[in-house]
């Protein structure tokens, strides 16, 4: 199952949602670049956990075709934190 994470902004975040998801018990086999996928379906309870979890620190789930908005947005922040390093 393929889960979607709106506003991760910096690299730093994903630090974040690994610590979150370990701790909340979650298995995931692969997170790139604001996509997780997990090694099982999550219940709705479990999906509501985790986007209470991801709320609290700005951070929005999304389940479906909409993700594709959000990783144009991560390339841009990528893009600019890049240009900005460099000068």
């Amino acid at each position: 199952m393929k889960i979607y994470i709106k506003n991760m902004v910096c690299p730093g975040t994903r630090s974040f949602v690994i610590e979150e998801l370990e701790g909340l018990g979650f298995n995931y086999y692969s997170f790139e670049s604001g996509e997780i996928d997990f090694e099982e379906n999550l219940s709705w309870a479990e999906r509501n956990k985790l986007n209470k979890s991801m709320q609290q620190y700005g951070l929005e789930l999304s389940f479906g075709k909409s993700n594709m908005i959000s990783k144009i947005l991560d390339v841009i922040h990528n893009l600019t934190d890049n240009y900005a390093a460099t000068r």
